[in-house]
Order: structure tokens, then C-alpha cells, then sequence
């Protein structure tokens, strides 16, 4: 698991890095105005939409599948198809919904468009309706080759969409047509689909044309499911509410403003935390089926130290460095010094909950795996109270400050950390005798190496920064910061790094 793990995370950085090439580009030749607000709102409508229903089923399709395929392939993969068809027919709909009335959607995702930002939006959410069942597809193809073992292949199909994505928006600044942006990002979904299908058929699967919504397996899965798209509607719902009163207290630009703070937080999300729980949780999934609690608790414990190893160095880093790393990634082109300075606080609210925010997502995935959905669904009803509440008290303070977004950010952060608690709570009914303290020595050897880390950042940076140029200056302190992170690793003898390595070497 370790050696996959590490795999799925390289290809996240490429992926990654494409993607802030992506975002860079269309900042860079566009701005943050009404076209970079309306393509980031449009883009987003299919995915946030689809996973209410979708990523909730995929969801309970991979416990599922896992156990169906263990007892029946045949009927594990039509089982699989019957999700699939299901969930094109629900993308068709949502297709003419959005090409027919793109006002009333963009009215409830992007409540704040108007004008030149409204019109540009309503003509990408109608391009956009084309290619809303690709995200379906790629939604199950991912639980699908999950469970045959295969991380690679998802995690590496974003690579030839941003590169996609990046040659429509050179064209379109080029051509003077913000329109070709839409088509670009149509195209990269279409490919993206094709791929999936492609490596399913590769795995193995046999597609049935069924629509079945009587069928047992459907059933069984629907009722796992149901709780979990309460779960993630309301996660998507926080999203929503929070860019939306963005735009309100901001107006043009505060879309754009709270999207990129979030996909600079999305480059530690999907790199670290989400590569690990795609790898781990299909793991824990078999495990509770074998009745294996050792490789249960082995499996938790791995996917916590190898969390913490990345993301608490990340997080010293962002807090230390984030002006600098926000000017690196985004102070180009039309993108100003006030842009950056809107968007560094909530960037590093957004990152003081990244460890809280990964175990969150691990313990909510132990619940899925012992079929238990109203453990998270509560979790997520408490996120929500304490998010819209804070929302509003937080904004003013901040708001006091200048810094009215940067309060939405951490009102959401302070709810995800403070909801961790109960929830603890509520896997210990699972759990009863975890193996947690068997890696306490090894998680606190990797807290103090980050702080060190942290505290070698403090120490060289204003020198760094005197004698290098700015963005350069970066890049150089993240090094330095990296070489000290690692050294305090191997001179702290973490046993789980050790191991890691070792994985490597056989």
C-alpha cells in the first residue's frame, strides 16, 4: 500500500502542477474579472451538482462492489453497469436542466453574477451541459478501478485534461474569444471519460445495458447511499453558500478570489491526503469484509503517519511562506499586488485545518467501510451549523481588518476542526482498540521535524530575501526548508520512514 500510495502522489504533482499552470494562465491573460469568475463558476456547476448524488453512490458502490465481486464477477460487473446507466440518465437530465435555464443554476451557485460576468457564464454552463456525463462516468470508472486495484489511471487522467485546458485558453486569449475556453473544457471532459472506459474495459469489466431499480445490490447500495447524499449535499451546500456571500461581500472577483486560495490548498489535498485515502480506503473496505482487524488498524495507522509526514511540514510551510508562495503562483500577468494581498489570509486560514481536514476524510471513511452513514452525516450537519453561524460573526470581524473573505475561510475551518471530536467519538464504536499508540513516538518525531523546519524558515528567510530576487528567493527557501525537514526525519530514525523506505528498495 505504502509503494502505491507514493506512486498515486507523484502523478497528483504532476497533475497538480499542470493544474496550477492551468489556473496561472487564465489568471495571467484573463485576470481575476468577469471572465475568470464566470469559467471558474461554470466549471465547477457539473462537479458540485454530481457530487451530491454521484460521489455519494461511488461512495457506497466500492464496499459494495468489493463484496459482490468477491462472491460473483458477473454480477459485480452488472451491478456496475446498473450504477453507471443510472447515473448518465440523472446527467442527461441535469444536461438539458442546465442548457434549457443556466440563469437559475448560475442563481443558486453564483448568486452574486451580473452583467458582463452573467452573460459570459450563462454561455460556458450551456457549453458545459455536454459533457456533464463524463464527470459521471469518470465518478464510477473511479470506484470501479479502485476496487480492481488500479489508483493509477484515475489519478493521471487530469494530466491530458489541463493539458487540454491550457492550449483552449492560449487560443482563446490569442484569438480574442473567451468562448473557446468553454469548448476546451468540454473537450478535456470528453477525453477524460474515454480514458476511464477504456482502462475498465482493460480491468476486465463487461458492460450490461440494464436499468434495473429493483435490483437488490441497487437497493442495498441506495440505502448506504442515501445518508451520504444528505452528507455530501450539504458539504457542496458550505462550498456554495460560502463563494456566493464571496461574491456578495466582494463583488467581481470574489469568486476567483476564494477558488484559487482553494486550489492552492487543493495542491496538498489531492497530492497527499486524497492519494492516500484513495489507496487506503478500498483497503480498510476488503479488511472489514475479511473480518481482518490487525490489517484494519495497520492500514488506519499507515494512512496517519504517512499523512502527517507530508501534510504538518506543508502546513508549516504554507503559514510561514505565504505570501511568497502566493505571489509566486499567481503575481503575473493581470493578476495584481491587491489581488495577492486578498487572497494570502484566506489562503492561510484555509490552511491551519489541512491535518484536521485529512483525518476528518480518514474517519469518515472508516464509517463507510463498516456501512455506518449517519456517523458522517451528522458530522457534516454540525460542520454546517457552525460554518453558516461563524460565516456571518467572522466576516464581520475580519471585515474590521479588511479581510471580510478571509473570515469566511476560517469559519469554515474552525467548524471542520472543531466536528473531528465527535466524530473520534463515533469510529470508536467500530474501533474499541485501536493501534494508535503504537506510531504516537513516530507521529511526535515527525511534528518536532516540522517544527524545526518551520523554525530554519523563519530564521534564513528575511536573509534569502534580501540577497535573491522575490519569486526566486522562494523556490530557495522551500528547498532549504526541505532539505531541513529531511534531515530532522533521518536524524529523528522515524520507523515508519525507515519502512517506507525499505518498500522501495525490495
Amino acid at each position: 500500500m505504502k509503494k502505491t500510495t507514493i506512486i498515486v502522489m507523484f502523478i497528483g504533482v504532476l497533475s497538480k502542477v499542470l493544474g496550477f499552470i492551468r489556473d496561472i494562465t487564465l489568471s495571467s491573460m484573463f485576470g481575476m474579472g468577469a471572465i475568470t469568475d464566470a469559467f471558474n463558476a461554470s466549471v465547477a456547476i457539473p462537479t458540485v451538482v454530481l457530487s451530491v448524488i454521484g460521489s455519494a453512490l461511488i461512495t457506497g458502490v466500492i464496499p459494495m462492489l468489493t463484496k459482490i465481486s468477491h462472491e460473483d464477477k458477473k454480477r459485480g460487473d452488472r451491478f456496475a453497469s446498473n450504477v453507471l446507466n443510472i447515473m448518465i440518465v440523472f446527467s442527461l437530465a441535469l444536461s438539458l436542466f442546465m442548457f434549457l435555464v443556466p440563469e437559475v443554476v448560475l442563481k443558486i451557485v453564483a448568486g452574486g453574477f451580473k452583467g458582463e460576468t452573467l452573460a459570459y457564464a450563462v454561455v460556458f454552463v450551456r457549453t458545459l451541459s455536454l459533457g456533464v456525463f463524463s464527470v459521471a462516468v469518470m465518478q464510477l470508472g473511479t470506484g470501479y478501478l479502485n476496487v480492481k486495484g488500479n489508483f493509477v489511471v484515475p489519478a493521471m487522467v487530469t494530466i491530458p485534461m489541463n493539458l487540454i485546458v491550457i492550449v483552449g485558453i492560449s487560443i482563446s486569449s490569442k484569438a480574442g474569444n473567451a468562448y473557446i475556453l468553454g469548448y476546451a473544457q468540454l473537450i478535456a471532459l470528453i477525453v477524460q471519460a474515454i480514458i476511464i472506459l477504456f482502462f475498465m474495459w482493460r480491468s476486465g469489466f463487461v458492460y450490461h445495458a440494464v436499468i434495473d431499480l429493483k435490483d437488490d445490490d441497487l437497493r442495498s447500495m441506495v440505502a448506504l447511499a442515501l445518508p451520504l447524499v444528505l452528507s455530501s449535499f450539504l458539504g457542496q451546500f458550505n462550498d456554495i453558500v460560502m463563494k456566493n456571500y464571496a461574491t456578495v461581500l466582494q463583488g467581481e472577483g470574489g469568486y476567483s478570489y476564494m477558488t484559487y486560495a482553494t486550489k492552492l490548498i487543493g495542491f496538498v489535498q489531492g497530492i497527499f491526503i486524497i492519494a492516500i485515502l484513495q489507496v487506503t480506503y478500498p483497503t480498510i473496505a476488503k479488511s472489514v469484509v475479511e473480518k481482518d482487524m490487525r490489517k484494519v488498524n495497520d492500514s488506519i495507522n499507515d494512512a496517519v503517519l504517512m499523512i502527517a509526514l507530508f501534510v504538518l511540514p506543508a502546513m508549516v510551510g504554507f503559514v510561514t511562506l505565504a505570501r511568497g508562495i502566493v505571489e509566486f503562483v499567481f503575481l503575473r500577468g493581470a493578476v495584481t499586488p491587491a489581488d495577492i494581498s486578498v487572497i494570502v489570509p484566506i489562503f492561510i486560514c484555509d490552511t491551519i485545518v489541512l491535518f484536521a481536514y485529512a483525518m476528518r476524510e480518514l474517519m469518515f471513511r472508516i464509517h463507510y467501510a463498516y456501512h455506518d452513514m449517519k456517523g458522517p452525516v451528522r458530522n457534516t450537519v454540525l460542520v454546517s451549523v457552525l460554518f453558516v453561524v461563524g460565516m456571518v460573526v467572522f466576516s464581520f470581524i475580519f471585515g474590521k481588518f479588511g479581510m471580510p473573505l478571509a473570515g469566511l475561510s476560517f469559519a469554515y475551518s474552525l467548524a471542520a476542526l472543531i466536528s473531528c471530536i465527535p466524530l473520534y467519538k463515533s469510529m470508536k464504536k467500530h474501533i474499541p482498540r485501536s493501534r494508535l499508540r503504537f506510531i504516537a513516538l513516530d507521529f511526535i518525531k515527525i511534528t518536532l521535524a516540522a517544527f524545526i523546519m518551520g523554525v530554519v524558515v523563519v530564521l534564513v528567510k528575511s536573509p534569502i530575501q534580501y540577497l535573491i530576487p522575490s519569486k526566486l528567493s522562494t523556490i530557495v527557501i522551500i528547498l532549504v526548508a526541505g532539505l531541513a525537514y529531511l534531515i530532522a526525519i533521518l536524524a529523528f530514525k522515524v520507523q515508519f520512514v525507515r519502512n517506507l523506505i525499505l518498500s522501495f528498495l525490495k
